[in-house]
C-alpha cells in the first residue's frame, strides 16, 4: 500500500480552498474597479488596494494552476480526433471525440502491460460523423475492456442475433482481448419496438430482450400487458429461441381481477409456469373463493389449471415467492 501523508494532503488542500477564495476576491476587486463609486474609494488608497490587488493575484495562482492541469489532463483523455484511426475492426473517423483510460504504460499488480492511448479507448462519441460497428450506422460506443461487454447506441434497427432490434442501445459481450474484433461480439440485449408479437402477446411497449443461461428472456415495464383478461405490469417472459413460443412468464396485476372461481386483489405475482397458472399473495392481501365465500390469507400461492381449477395452496416460501424484494424468474 502506498504511505499517504495526512498533514501534507490537508495542508495542499487548505491551500487550493484558499487560492480559490482569493481568486474570487481578486474577481470581486476588478469588478469594483468598474464601479466609479467604489473606483474613486480604492484610487484615493491606491497603494493599499494595489497591494491587496496584487496579494491576491499571487495567491490565486496554486488554483489557477491546478484547474489548468486538471483541465490539460480532461483534453488529454477526452481528444477529438483530428484524422481518422483504425483499431482493429474499428473505424473512428475524424472528428469523433474519444475518451482514452491511460496515456502512459505501466503494469498491472500482476506484471502484466496495460492498455494505454488509443488502446484503451472505453468510450467514443460520433457526434459529427456517425461511425460504423458491424454494418450499423452507430452515434455512441461505450467500451467496458476489463469485463468483456460494449454498449453502442444505434441510429437505425438492425436484425441481431434473431432479433429486430429498435434504433438504441445495443449491449455485446466478447472474450476478453477482443473489445475491437467484431467477429467474437455477441449480443446480449436490445429493445424491440412497441407492438412486437412476441410468445403470443402483442407487446404495446418496448420490449428489452436479453441472453439467458437457458435462452433469451423479454421484459416489459413501461406499458401494461393484457394476458388471459389480466393487466400485468413488469412483464417478464423467457423463451428458447429469438420470436419462440414463451416458456413461462411472470409479472405483477395492475388491477384485482377474477380467475376461475376466485378474485384476486391488485399488486399481486401472476405467473405462468410448466402449463399452470400461479398466484402469489403477499403477506397483507387476501383473495377470495367465491365458492365457498373463505378468504385466502397473504403469504400463499394459489395454483390453477389454465381453464381456472383450483389445484391447490401452498406458501410462497414453498414456491420460492419472496416480497417485496423482486421478481424471482423461475
Amino acid at each position: 500500500m502506498i504511505p499517504v501523508d495526512m498533514p501534507l494532503m490537508l495542508l495542499g488542500y487548505m491551500i487550493y480552498i484558499f487560492s480559490e477564495v482569493f481568486l474570487w476576491l481578486f474577481i470581486a476587486g476588478l469588478i469594483a474597479l468598474l464601479i466609479p463609486r467604489s473606483r474613486r474609494y480604492m484610487v484615493a488608497r491606491r497603494w493599499r488596494f494595489g497591494l491587496l490587488l496584487v496579494l491576491l493575484a499571487a495567491g490565486s495562482v496554486p488554483y489557477i494552476e491546478s484547474t489548468n492541469s486538471l483541465w490539460q489532463d480532461w483534453r488529454a483523455h477526452n481528444p477529438r480526433l483530428e484524422h481518422e484511426e483504425v483499431l482493429g475492426d474499428l473505424v473512428l473517423p475524424a472528428g469523433t471525440r474519444v475518451h482514452l483510460q491511460n496515456l502512459e504504460p505501466f503494469n498491472d499488480l500482476s506484471g502484466d502491460p496495460v492498455p494505454y492511448g488509443m488502446q484503451s479507448l472505453d468510450h467514443a462519441d460520433f457526434d459529427r460523423t456517425p461511425g460504423h460497428i458491424m454494418g450499423m450506422p452507430v452515434r455512441r460506443l461505450k467500451l467496458a475492456q476489463g469485463h468483456g461487454f460494449a454498449t453502442v447506441e444505434t441510429l437505425s434497427a438492425h436484425d441481431l442475433a434473431g432479433w429486430k432490434c429498435a434504433p438504441g442501445e445495443i449491449e455485446f459481450d466478447f472474450p476478453f482481448g477482443a473489445h475491437f474484433k467484431f467477429s467474437e461480439w455477441k449480443m446480449s440485449r436490445c429493445t424491440l419496438a412497441p407492438g412486437t408479437d412476441l410468445g403470443g402477446i402483442v407487446w404495446p411497449g418496448p420490449v428489452r430482450v436479453s441472453t439467458n443461461t437457458t435462452g433469451w428472456l423479454a421484459r416489459s415495464e413501461e406499458s401494461p400487458v393484457k394476458l388471459l383478461g389480466i393487466e400485468l405490469r413488469s412483464l417478464i417472459m423467457i423463451l428458447d429461441r429469438p420470436y419462440g413460443e414463451g416458456r413461462s412468464w411472470e409479472g405483477y396485476s395492475n388491477q384485482p381481477f377474477d380467475f376461475g372461481p376466485v378474485h384476486y386483489p391488485a399488486d399481486i405475482q401472476v405467473s405462468r409456469y410448466q402449463g399452470q397458472m400461479q398466484f402469489s399473495l403477499p403477506p397483507d392481501a387476501q383473495a377470495e373463493d367465491r365458492r365457498t365465500g373463505m378468504p385466502i390469507e397473504g403469504g400463499q400461492t394459489v395454483v390453477q389449471s389454465m381453464a381456472g381449477e383450483v389445484l391447490g395452496v401452498r406458501t410462497n416460501r414453498s414456491m420460492g415467492v419472496y416480497f417485496p424484494d423482486e421478481i424471482i424468474v423461475r
